[in-house]
């Protein structure tokens, strides 16, 4: 069976090389529906079958669908290899990810931090899937209203990749745009308009004008802030010292209390048996606690997998409230009632494990041309009332005169430019065009005026059946599709949802690479 699964997995991989998404998610979909649903009997080649299945399943838009198999694949590797293994690291990002595109933020952002522990301890902390790990996580702490935390943590981890890989790096171009894009949408219009501008400049100059990142930089510029995104309220600030109650102060006038006389113990008294013992473990194994994981209502990453009804074999493996990495456990809660946060010693605390120093903010200067620059308002001011007085009494003045003869028509005859009307429900995008980049495909088309639906991009193989690419808000003109073979055509198609009865499709567009 094992070795049955590792050929699938490499037949399933070089499809996904050829582009063809959909054939790879059907070939293992039938393999794995015979295969055993617990994960305590998952071999390495089933657990990554699994863990295939589930990116595959992300990028062909069902993430929901994608939720089960990834659970599997990172219960699975957990078992077999341990939670600081490589396949189980990249087994809780896809989870994570997961997580995220279904809207369960909280246990998405617990599992990104237990990725970013493992890797900060496997490549250090400046290395890039470390800075991409920190940056992920800052997406699912701005989703969850959490803008602060999340633009201090994406900014900070910007600014120590741009220090170590210069700035043209791609990665390091992303971050800061996707940090300008965060900061419009929580209302730092300033802030935004700098860090997007400083995006493009670096476009130009380290990148080609048409490369895919370039482009895509240039449209999120351009774009408008979400309405729809809250930031929620800041956490209280945490008191400077912290407070520990006395059951009598003694005046100044006592002194200090007398101390009983230090005497060493004998090497044959008895050592006392400490009060706390981890459950499960002997006195004499050091170990710090876990805390238990608070409830939350996004609930366990594993109860959307289908496990086996009534099976009464013993599976210790299986998470009980809990199945994410004690390492990330409590990470996000809040401190129970009763229990006061220490504070950093180096206030104000960072998100990253490598401080990356800020220069002071300068200091505002003395404006002596101020008085000069009002005085020159002013000025204006009356130059203009006197230029309007004029104006007014020139228009009394001709119309006494007769207008002047003119072979011309009237320009109040002269049509006034009007906006194009709206479109009949069912119209589909218009102008579909397709650009080949080889490693890209760039579908350009103009979205019907009036219509407010989302766009859905189909594609696949030419030749064979379609599947959903991506579906893009309203009012979406363009689309850039990655990770496709240079050798293989493909064809496209874009449909306007306009209602849940009635969607308009273009008609295909197909590369012309086997001529």
């Amino acid at each position: 069976m094992s070795s049955g699964f590792a050929d699938l997995t490499v037949q399933a991989h070089h499809l996904v090389s050829e582009g063809d998404l959909t054939g790879a998610q059907r070939l293992l979909a039938e393999a794995l529906s015979d295969a055993d649903p617990r994960p305590a009997n998952a071999s390495p080649e089933l657990a990554e079958a699994a863990g295939l299945q589930a990116r595959l399943l992300v990028a062909l838009g069902e993430p929901h669908s994608a939720r089960g198999w990834a659970a599997f694949a990172y219960a699975a590797t957990t078992r077999l290899f341990g939670r600081s293994d490589e396949r189980t690291v990249t087994a809780a990002a896809t989870l994570a990810a997961v997580l995220h595109r279904v809207g369960s933020d909280a246990r998405a952002a617990r599992l990104y931090s237990d990725v970013i522990i493992e890797l900060t301890a496997r490549d250090g902390p400046e290395s890039q899937r470390v800075l991409a790990a920190h940056a992920d996580l800052a997406t699912v702490e701005y989703a969850r209203g959490q803008c602060e935390v999340a633009r201090d943590r994406l900014q900070d981890a910007w600014e120590l990749h741009r220090e170590v890989y210069g700035d043209g790096h791609p990665s390091g171009i992303k971050m800061l745009a996707k940090l300008g894009a965060m900061e419009r949408d929580c209302g730092r219009y300033a802030d935004a308009h700098e860090h997007l501008a400083l995006a493009e400049d670096l476009c130009r100059a380290h990148l080609d004008v048409d490369d895919p990142l370039a482009v895509q930089v240039a449209g999120l510029a351009r774009a408008a802030a979400d309405p729809d995104h809250v930031c929620s309220a800041p956490e209280p600030p945490v008191p400077a010292t912290p407070v520990v109650p006395a059951a009598r102060v003694p005046p100044p006038a006592e002194g200090p209390p007398d101390l009983p006389p230090y005497s060493p113990p004998a090497l044959d008294d008895p050592v006392e048996t400490p009060l706390y013992h981890p459950p499960g473990r002997g006195a004499e194994a050091a170990h710090v606690p876990t805390p238990r994981t608070p409830p939350e209502a996004d609930g366990d990453a594993f109860d959307d997998y289908p496990w086996p009804p009534d099976d009464p074999v013993d599976q210790p493996w299986r998470p009980g409230e809990d199945a994410l990495p004690p390492t990330v456990v409590g990470l996000t809660d809040d401190a129970p009632a009763g229990v006061r946060r220490v504070p950093p010693a180096d206030p104000p605390s960072r998100y990253l494990p490598v401080h990356v120093p800020r220069p002071p903010a300068a200091e505002p200067r003395a404006r002596p041309w101020l008085p000069l620059a009002v005085l020159g308002v002013v000025v204006a001011l009356l130059l203009g009332t006197i230029a309007v007085v004029a104006g007014v009494s020139r228009v009394d003045d001709a119309r006494d005169t007769p207008p002047p003869a003119s072979s011309g028509p009237p320009a109040s005859s002269r049509p006034a430019p009007t906006t194009p009307p709206a479109a009949s429900p069912g119209t589909p995008p218009g102008r579909l065009a397709l650009t080949d980049r080889r490693d890209s495909i760039v579908l350009s088309w103009a979205y019907p005026a009036g219509a407010e639906g989302p766009v859905v991009i189909a594609g696949g193989r030419s030749g064979q059946p379609q599947g959903t690419f991506a579906t893009l808000p309203a009012g979406s003109t363009d689309y850039i599709a990655y990770g496709l073979d240079r050798t293989t055509d493909y064809c496209f198609t874009v449909a306007l949802v306009w209602s849940t009865d009635t969607v308009a499709r273009t008609g295909p567009v197909c590369t012309k690479r086997r001529r």
